[in-house]
C-alpha cells in the first residue's frame, strides 16, 4: 500500500471526491451516459482505494472490543459493499459499450437492481460518514496543523447540521429519495432545463440530514452502553 495514499489530506480528498461523484451520477439526464458511464468507472476505483486505505479495520475485526462505533461500521460497512456490488454488477448489464464487448444482454430487471442500489449506496455512504465524523475531523485537523476544535465552531456545526436536517425532509422528498429507498417508484423527476445548482443543494442536504442521524444514533448507543457499564461496576462494587 501506497504511504502516499495513506497520508491525511489524500484521505480526506479522496472520501470526498467519492461521495462527490456518487451525487454527479445522479445528474444522469444533465451529464448524458458517456459521462454517466466514466464517472461509475472512476467511482469503482476509488472505492477499492478506498478499501485498501482502511484493510487494517477490516483485519482487526476479531481484535479488541465491540463498541457501538465499531458495530455500526461493521453493519452499515457490510450493507454498503453488498449495494456497490449489485451496482457494479448491474452496470455491466446496462452498460452501453461492455455489452457490445461481451455480447451481454440487456436485461430489465438489472435497470431496476442499479435503480434502487445506487440510491441505498449513497444513503449508506452519508451514514458512514456520520458515524465517521469524529474521524473525519481529526484528519482535517491534522491537514490544517490544528488539535482541537474551538469550542464555538463545534456548536455552530451542530446547529447548522441540524438546521440542514429539517431540511433535508423537504429535500429528500424533492428529489425521490425517500420513496426510493423504500423500493417504490417516484414520480420526482428533476428537469435540468430550469435548473441546475438546486439539484445539487438538495441532495446536499439529504446527506447531511442521513449523516446527522447517525451521528446522533452513535452517540445514543454509546450513552446506553457507558450507563449499562457503569450500571455493572456499581453492582460488582457493592457486591465486595
Amino acid at each position: 500500500m501506497s504511504m502516499q495514499w495513506t497520508r491525511p489530506l489524500p484521505r480526506v480528498l479522496l472520501d470526498g471526491l467519492l461521495l462527490a461523484l456518487l451525487v454527479m451520477a445522479f445528474a444522469y439526464w444533465w451529464l448524458g451516459n458517456g459521462v454517466h458511464e466514466i464517472i461509475g468507472s472512476a467511482l469503482l476505483l476509488l472505492v477499492l482505494r478506498h478499501v485498501a486505505n482502511n484493510l487494517f479495520w477490516w483485519k482487526s475485526l476479531s481484535k479488541g472490543k465491540w463498541t457501538p462505533q465499531r458495530i455500526f461500521n461493521l453493519v452499515l460497512g457490510v450493507l454498503l459493499a453488498l449495494a456497490l456490488l449489485a451496482l457494479l454488477v448491474s452496470s455491466i448489464f446496462l452498460s452501453r459499450t461492455l455489452p457490445m464487448i461481451f455480447l451481454l444482454p440487456r436485461v430489465f430487471v438489472m435497470q431496476e437492481i442499479h435503480w434502487f442500489s445506487a440510491y441505498w449506496a449513497i444513503a449508506l455512504s452519508a451514514m458512514h460518514i456520520g458515524v465517521n465524523w469524529n474521524r473525519i475531523v481529526a484528519l482535517i485537523l491534522v491537514v490544517a496543523g490544528k488539535r482541537n476544535l474551538p469550542r464555538w465552531l463545534k456548536y455552530a456545526g451542530w446547529l447548522l447540521s441540524l438546521v440542514v436536517s429539517v431540511q433535508a425532509l423537504k429535500s429528500g422528498a424533492t428529489i425521490g429519495l425517500w420513496d426510493r429507498l423504500a423500493f417504490q417508484y417516484s414520480l420526482s423527476m428533476w428537469d435540468f432545463n430550469q435548473s441546475v445548482l438546486p439539484f445539487f443543494l438538495h441532495w446536499a442536504a439529504a446527506l447531511v440530514g442521513l449523516a446527522v442521524i447517525s451521528q446522533l444514533a452513535l452517540l445514543l448507543a454509546t450513552q446506553i452502553q457507558g450507563a449499562l457499564v457503569g450500571g455493572k461496576q456499581k453492582v460488582r462494587a457493592s457486591r465486595h
